[in-house]
């Protein structure tokens, strides 16, 4: 029994050898068929390591170009450091690296892939060292660099791209649209910078007279407009200037609303102020101290009086964002102009003896005396006989307009027993403006309101219409016939005259010297009085 006890320890023995032995077996031979890395043996270790480009902060990494290598990877360190700044994925034959340190040694290495994996294909390739370069360096960073700081204190030339600023010297005119003494009138200023000077921080017009109007204005009215360019003209604004706020009642707050898309654009105050107006506007800060170019227009629609007689004198004053100062002054001569009374500066127009305004610009002439023609004419003197009696009255272009008239005699009388109505009795050759206008006329008898009294009308020839009725009677003794002119809207003439011939209805007095006495009143109160 313990023999066989010992033979199976042996045979197990055996057994278990063998099972080892060839598991052993087993993985070196799939070790060897099957390689860890099937493309290790076609990406070498990278070669030629050099540098070109050096400079104080950067230089360009180079190796010899191998067709098999996808990427790779490199890693420099400057020599000393412990640690290493790697390029994950470098492709081609080079590759710049930045932020170093001047005057300083670095080494590098270069790792190879030839697949796109994470994997690396090659091991690390021998060291190679360079050193960074000590050249001057400018105000932008460039070593050998152009740039310097200008006078604005702005890094400009080399490889910034900019340009040095010039002087402070903005452009400033104002106008005004009148100079007459106590007048209100448009106001205007305007403000321009050539580009490259400084940005301006804060202006400020004065004036040493005149006033603004601020009454009856509210918020939102409009009291001018505005055309802002900025940019060098990238910013082209029209706008219209409304009031904001009443800050007092000499001092309001004025926004600039964009007329396309009625946003505000920005806002000054005015005021009146020490005798004088001011006008101040801070301009908004753009994160520099440079201008590209800009122009401001403003202009303040009637709100500006001018003063008395004077010499208005207004200042404005600009300052820059870096502490410049531009002063400038624009005197302008105000005088009291002759009016005319037709409105005209120094016109030549005036008020005539009728009071109406003429010359000058007016065209018209100068009245004259109110001096009416006037004539009476009886047909036949017989003593107590039937007579016409012709009444002419006429006046000179430009006499005052005739208002009533009055014709009476001392004796005599009309035989109004002997009409009726509808009988012709007369008739009467009118002309008038200038003769531009002339009537034949019927005298009809329209009312007998007593044996002594009766009214008659004139009736025109070619058409049949009235030109108006006038009262005959008897004043015992004498005659008496009253008229009255209808007005015609001034108090002037251009010339007229009246001819009427009563036919054969007066009867002469007995024998004696007979006087009519013509009274003719004019529309200005002229009183004209003649016998005959």
């Amino acid at each position: 029994m313990q023999q066989v006890d010992v033979l199976k320890k042996s045979i197990m023995t055996k057994k278990f050898t063998k099972t080892v032995v060839g598991c052993i077996v087993a993985v070196l031979i799939g070790f060897l068929i099957t390689p860890i890395n099937t493309n290790a043996q076609n990406c070498d270790i990278p070669t030629g390591l050099n540098v070109t480009n050096l400079s104080n902060f950067s230089t360009t990494l180079n190796w010899t170009l191998d067709g098999n290598v996808d990427h790779y990877r490199l890693r420099h360190q400057e020599v000393g450091d412990s640690s290493w700044v790697y390029v994950w994925s470098a492709i081609g034959v080079s590759h710049d690296i930045s932020n170093l340190s001047a005057s300083a040694t670095y080494i590098w290495q270069a790792r190879a892939y030839c697949s796109p994996g994470a994997s690396p294909n090659s091991s690390w390739s021998v060291l190679d060292t360079f050193i960074t370069a000590n050249f001057p360096v400018d105000c932008n960073n460039t070593p050998n660099g152009g740039a310097f700081t200008d006078s604005c204190g702005n890094c400009v030339g080399g490889t910034t791209g900019d340009l040095a600023c010039i002087d402070f010297t903005p452009s400033v005119s104002i106008s005004l649209t009148a100079t007459e003494c106590n007048l209100p009138t448009d106001i205007t200023f305007t403000t321009s910078q050539d580009p490259n000077e400084p940005d301006i921080a804060y202006t400020a017009f004065n004036s040493d007279g005149g006033a603004f109007n601020f009454t009856g204005l509210i918020t939102n009215d409009i009291i001018g407009s505005s055309i802002i360019i900025a940019g060098g003209g990238y910013i082209n604004v029209n706008t219209t200037l409304m009031v904001d706020f009443i800050i007092t009642v000499n001092k309001i707050s004025v926004k600039a609303v964009d007329d396309a898309t009625g946003q505000i654009y920005g806002s000054f105050t005015i005021e009146n102020d020490a005798g004088g107006i001011l006008i101040v506007a801070a301009s908004p800060p753009d994160y520099n101290n440079v201008t590209s170019g800009n122009s401001q227009i403003i202009v303040l629609n009637g709100l500006f009086v001018n003063p008395s007689p004077s010499v208005i004198t207004f200042t404005s004053t600009i300052n820059s964002e870096l502490g410049d100062q531009d002063i400038q002054t624009f005197p302008f001569s105000i005088v009291c102009l002759n009016i005319d009374c037709n409105g005209d500066p120094n016109g030549a127009a005036f008020i005539d003896s009728c009071g109406n305004c003429v010359g000058g610009n007016t065209g018209d002439v100068a009245c004259i005396p109110f001096s009416p023609t006037v004539d009476v004419i009886l047909s036949n003197t017989d003593c107590d006989s039937l007579s016409d009696l012709t009444i002419s009255v006429s006046q000179d272009p430009n006499e005052p307009d005739m208002a009533t008239s009055l014709f009476v005699s001392d004796g005599g009388a009309f035989d109004i027993l002997a009409l009726s109505i509808g009988d012709t009795v007369g008739s009467a050759v009118m002309s008038a403006a200038g003769g531009a206008l002339n009537f034949n006329t019927d005298l009809i008898v329209i009312a007998i309101p007593s044996s002594n009294q009766a009214i008659l009308q004139s009736i025109n020839i070619s058409n049949g219409l009235s030109l108006g009725t006038f009262t005959i009677s008897n004043s015992l003794p004498g005659i008496n016939i009253s008229g009255q002119t209808i007005p015609d809207g001034n108090n002037v003439t251009s010339g007229n005259s009246q001819t009427v011939t009563f036919n054969n209805i007066f009867i002469n007095p007995g024998p004696g010297v007979l006087t009519f006495t013509s009274t003719i009143n004019s529309e200005l109160g002229d009183q004209d009085i003649q016998t005959f």
